[in-house]
């Protein structure tokens, strides 16, 4: 099984599309049909860069886009 190669821009345009709505690393996993750990590890990248932040409600970790990754760059 081989794994199609993603950006941090493809993990972002997934939660682009849930609006403010916070989503669990599995949602975004089936979305972009790739393993959660790989999804995971972008997804902490991101975090690092101040992009997403997480809460995690029983256990799960929920994901959503920053105020600064909603803001248009210029």
């Amino acid at each position: 099984m081989a794994i199609d190669p993603l950006t941090n821009d493809d993990v972002l345009a997934v939660l682009k599309d849930c609006d403010a709505t916070a989503v669990p690393t599995a949602h975004i996993s089936a979305r972009l049909s790739a393993p959660k750990p790989y999804v995971t590890t972008h997804l902490q990248q991101l975090a690092l860069k101040g992009l997403v932040g997480f809460n995690t409600h029983r256990g799960v970790r929920r994901w959503r886009l920053t105020t600064a990754a909603r803001t248009p760059r210029e």
